[in-house]
């Protein structure tokens, strides 16, 4: 038997992306327990219990209109309700910041932040460095070697590297040193090679530094040159073999606490990353706030919603109940045009909501514009959405059959049925 749910889902998704342009993904507050369910559907009888009975044209010109209304009021209302700072909302996904980035540089590994501490202060003494060999300065337009075959080794770790060379008559000192250093970098052995100029004496030296930091757990070197099984060894001549830095822990204070670490980059309780990029003579204060990127996105969102419904009532001029819509959807705006304007709002003469110019996002007064206890904008937007989504005919034309019952209070079944289906659909 065919599946007539997934058929309706199916073309209402149809209908109303060409209501709307777009494709709407659910959305974790348009997804309702049971008990708000059975809200809604008696909020819709109680309407009901007192509404006329209509005769109207139900078109697929009007059946896309009214589904526009619909899902658009249900975003409208969903992104309101991400910033209104309930739980999970927009204000609950944090970042962290250093006062400082240009000594400590702090990211959250996760989404969680309950293990960090609401204050730290990390102040650095020293970076973890690695082993630094600087050679003995030739000069480089020279050559300080005869032609021939020349060879070293070197031990990184626990292995054995053997590097071969072969001079050529008026090879210079910088091209011989050069040459080595290609030939280390090329095969990627844990040390990297660079040449250092003194141009104002003329000389150049090759300078060997390990791509590890931090002290070494089983020797206090990361590299050594063992010259007892080689034939004209290279490496004493150019001076490698000198070890101008010696490997090193970063050691830095948290909150007046010492640590230190092989590494420039530490985890606190594996929920934030905090790399140490420089000495610092006073403590660095690294603090959570709420993203502001992730709330600036989320105000967008809210903007678009908006302005689709504005869309749908400036584009069905053919409707004669889109003028009412255009009506209630602008009061919202009208009615709370300096709060919005505080939050970095503003409202054009064609009723659609834009960001003032050269305005930051204020995540406070962003918090302010939508909070459910204080603001007025967040309850309107609340009390007009809820009307359109119970009953988003009420924005079409329709001649009115007969008038309810003003003393009873029986519900009249049949009214709701013609638009129920645009409430309980897979969104719902």
């Amino acid at each position: 038997m065919m599946n007539l749910t997934n058929v309706y889902n199916y073309y209402s998704t149809q209908v109303l992306a060409a209501a709307t342009g777009s494709n709407r993904t659910n959305s974790r507050f348009n997804s309702h327990k049971r008990d708000d369910l059975k809200t809604i559907y008696n909020n819709m009888v109680r309407q009901n219990t007192h509404s006329p009975l209509y005769k109207f044209t139900f078109s697929d010109a009007t059946q896309a209109y009214a589904i526009g209304i619909k899902e658009a009021a249900m975003a409208l209302e969903a992104e309101s309700k991400s910033l209104s700072g309930q739980n999970n909302g927009a204000f609950d996904q944090m970042t962290v910041v250093s006062d400082d980035e240009n000594v400590v540089f702090a990211s959250l590994n996760g989404s969680a932040s309950e293990d960090i501490p609401e204050n730290l202060s990390i102040q650095v003494n020293t970076l973890a460095s690695g082993q630094v060999n600087v050679g003995t300065y030739l000069p480089s337009g020279e050559s300080s070697f005869s032609a021939g075959d020349y060879s070293f080794g070197i031990a990184v770790g626990r292995n054995q590297y053997t590097f071969q060379l072969t001079v050529h008559e008026g090879d210079t000192n910088q091209q011989i040193q050069r040459n080595l250093a290609m030939s280390i970098n090329e095969n990627n052995i844990g040390v990297r090679a660079t040449l250092r100029n003194n141009r104002t004496e003329g000389t150049s030296a090759l300078v060997l530094r390990s791509d590890a930091v931090g002290l070494p757990i089983t020797n206090d070197l990361y590299f050594h040159f063992d010259e007892t099984y080689l034939e004209n060894d290279i490496a004493r001549p150019l001076g490698i073999d000198h070890v101008e830095s010696m490997p090193a822990n970063a050691e830095f204070y948290i909150n007046d606490t010492l640590h230190s670490s092989i590494s420039n980059r530490i985890s606190l309780n594996h929920t934030m990353d905090i790399d140490l990029l420089s000495t610092s003579d006073k403590p660095i204060n690294v603090h959570l706030v709420p993203d502001e990127h992730k709330i600036s996105n989320k105000l967008t969102d809210f903007m678009n919603s908006y302005n689709e419904l504005v869309d749908i009532a400036r584009n069905s001029s053919n409707q004669k109940g889109s003028a009412k819509l255009f009506k209630d959807i602008t009061n919202m705006a009208n009615r709370n045009k300096e709060a919005l304007k505080a939050a970095g709002l503003t409202v054009d003469t064609n009723g659609y909501m834009n960001r003032l110019a050269d305005t930051d996002t204020d995540s406070s007064r962003i918090q302010s514009l939508f909070d459910d206890e204080l603001s007025d904008f967040r309850r309107d937007i609340k009390r007009t959405t809820e009307k359109m989504t119970l009953n988003p005919l009420n924005y079409i034309d329709k001649i009115i059959i007969t008038y309810p019952n003003t003393t009873g209070t029986y519900p009249n079944p049949y009214n709701p049925s013609r638009y129920s289906g645009l409430l309980f659909n897979d969104y719902a």
